[in-house]
């Protein structure tokens, strides 16, 4: 402080020095100090800590509305459309589960369900339309799933839209007339024990198959699968495998038979038999089957003039059959012209008169056939260069001349495993799309 004479009075100047840091006035006035100062002294006298700032986003679910009506309190603290376990009212219909990311969506393994029985379409079947069959559960006439039956036959009794696989099911199952969906746990088998057919299909029948396996008919003529003539029947398999049985894998003749993301493997008889009957089949592996004294290896087409005809994106190889035959595919009394595109038929057994592929009114195009060559628009002739063959893997390697070479007019949106097509500018011929 100091003092300045002017004339008689005497004014008096002080001069006061605030802390560093704090505002001139809060230290004045003895107020809160200056946040500055207090960020960088933050246990200085006076530098109380600030309350928490309001939160940011929802706090209730009272802030949301339809179809994101749940708050993620303890998360993002958004509106979301579920969070599992707790808030998943929302999730119904086709699209039952609350997955990861919070939103609804179709379940994809059964033990997404309650039921344990996933659909197709990503839908849980209630466990009232289910009928289960269990070879660990008990010969009741009930097959719910707390008490599953041992029988396929007492399931179709219940008259229940689908019948639930677990486990290998020893029996011969024939189907007339009736309406229903199979569905399988992962490793469930239909087989038998004893001579004669598995899955006979007659009459009207409205079947679907889901990811079982059928395996081990024996005796001569008789198939996994049987559609005999005179049937109207629809049948579709989806991840499906068909192998080792005698008589054959399929042999549909009649009715309308759709096959995709299948695998229809070293059956004695040969692999697929249509005569007379509409077929899809798509995205399929049809490899090792047929005999020294079989009529075809991999796929016969008999009669095949009207209706749905449709082969495409499936892979036939290894199959044998007999001196003069076509080992891969053949189309036998087909008088309306049918095309096949987008196929790997190779390496099956050749010398003696075989084929890949034979007869009339058939033509390929934008396939890989070989060793022999067929004409057609986009056919080439190179190896596929499968992954292992002797392990019985015939997806194709990324250098595979079939890649980025079917059809650039094709639509079909997935392969065999499920990977979308396609990876590159073109989608992969047969049922593999590389990665």
């Amino acid at each position: 402080m100091r003092s300045v004479s002017r004339g008689a009075g005497v004014v008096l100047v002080v001069a006061l020095v605030a802390p560093a840091g704090c505002a001139f006035s809060d230290w004045l006035y003895g107020e809160q100090l200056n946040p500055k100062y207090c960020a960088a002294h933050p246990d200085e006298s006076g530098c109380d800590p600030q309350p928490d700032a309001p939160p940011e986003g929802c706090t209730s679910n009272a802030e949301c509305a339809a179809p994101t009506a749940v708050c993620d309190v303890t998360g993002t603290r958004t509106c979301v459309e579920c969070i599992a376990p707790s808030e998943t009212a929302a999730c119904v219909g086709a699209e039952p589960v609350c997955g990861d990311d919070r939103t609804c969506r179709g379940c994809v393994a059964h033990t997404e369900c309650s039921s344990a029985a996933c659909l197709g379409d990503g839908a849980c079947a209630p466990d009232t339309s289910v009928a289960y069959v269990d070879p660990n559960g008990t010969d009741n006439t009930m097959c719910t799933q707390a008490m599953p039956c041992t029988s396929v036959a007492k399931a179709l009794a219940t008259n229940r839209p689908f019948v639930k696989f677990t486990g290998t099911t020893d029996e011969e199952v024939r189907l007339n007339g009736e309406n229903v969906t199979f569905l399988a746990d992962p490793g469930a088998k239909l087989t038998r024990s004893n001579n004669g057919l598995l899955l006979e299909i007659r009459g009207a029948s409205q079947v679907r198959i889901f990811d079982l396996e059928i395996s081990g008919a024996s005796g001569a003529g008789n198939p996994g699968i049987s559609m005999p003539t005179g049937n109207t029947a629809t049948v579709s398999l989806s991840r499906v495998t068909i192998s080792n049985n005698t008589g054959g894998g399929i042999s549909a003749s009649a009715g309308t038979l759709t096959v995709s993301q299948s695998t229809i493997s070293n059956n004695a008889g040969g692999g697929i038999s249509i005569s007379n009957s509409s077929f899809d089949i798509t995205n399929s592996f049809i490899v090792g089957n047929g005999g020294a004294a079989t009529a075809f290896g991999g796929v016969r087409l008999d009669q095949t003039n009207a209706g749905t005809r449709r082969f495409e994106f499936n892979t036939v190889s290894n199959n044998v059959g007999a001196l003069g035959t076509s080992t891969g595919v053949v189309c036998t009394l087909v008088t309306q012209a049918l095309t096949l595109s987008n196929n790997i038929v190779f390496d099956n057994q050749i010398g003696g008169g075989r084929s890949q592929v034979g007869g009339v009114n058939c033509a390929w195009t934008f396939s890989d056939i070989g060793p022999d060559t067929v004409t057609g628009t986009g056919n080439i002739n190179a190896d596929p260069l499968f992954v292992n063959v002797v392990q019985g893997n015939f997806h194709i390697q990324s250098a595979s001349p079939a890649k980025n070479a079917a059809d650039p007019a094709a639509t079909l949106s997935v392969d065999f495993d499920g990977d979308a097509r396609p990876q590159g500018g073109r989608r992969d011929m047969g049922a593999d799309e590389a990665m």
